[in-house]
């Protein structure tokens, strides 16, 4: 979808500005090619350091998850990396959970979100952001996990890689959990269930 395109073909087709990009952040842009728009992260307009210490860094893992998760339905499936301080990702234009009401989520769409975690999980990656619920759309009735900043790799350690995506992965599940919870808690399982007991345990902090 973007195969030919520059990292001077997204700054001239920016629309708005979604993000500012503050110190060790991307500015994140809406931009169009060929009437396709995409988001762009972009590290490019930072000082010397900050470009090259933490954009180059985080570019790298993001536009390496996305080609280690590719084909997984859930997640964004055309990017491509500009250069070593920018991406440019699908546009997936949709609501997020955040800004929807309670009775607009149901059982189906909390199965979905658990079936993209699953397979996550199965590839040996976690996400580690889901508690944004900004990060999880819905769009025409399916759901779809975006910004993959923070994911990481735990699976593709020697030897401890299984258990290390459960441990790591915990912080996905109670997403997951939060969100039965509150909008279909007829999906609750046993284990489900344990899950808080340990969860309320540790962190007795209300959601």
């Amino acid at each position: 979808m973007y195969r030919d395109m520059t990292y001077a073909d997204a700054l001239a087709g920016r629309e708005k500005v979604l993000a500012a990009g503050k110190f060790a952040k991307a500015e994140v842009f809406l931009a169009t090619l060929r009437g396709m728009r995409f988001i762009v992260k972009d590290f490019g307009g930072k000082g010397f350091w900050e470009r090259n210490l933490i954009g180059r860094i985080v570019i790298g893992r993001e536009a390496r998850a996305y080609g280690a998760l590719a084909g997984i339905a859930g997640l964004p499936a055309q990017h491509k990396k500009l250069g070593p301080f920018s991406i440019a990702i699908e546009y997936l234009e949709g609501r997020d959970l955040g800004g929807m009401e309670r009775h607009e989520i149901g059982p189906g769409v909390i199965l979905q979100f658990e079936r993209i975690i699953d397979e996550l999980h199965g590839r040996g990656w976690v996400h580690l952001d889901l508690q944004r619920r900004s990060n999880i759309l819905l769009v025409n009735g399916k759901v779809f996990v975006v910004d993959l900043a923070s994911a990481f790799h735990p699976g593709g350690v020697p030897i401890l890689g299984g258990l290390l995506v459960r441990l790591l992965g915990f912080a996905d599940r109670l997403s997951l959990l939060k969100m039965k919870s509150l909008f279909a808690p007829e999906l609750l399982t046993p284990a489900d269930r344990r899950m808080l007991r340990i969860r309320n345990l540790c962190m007795p902090t209300k959601w």
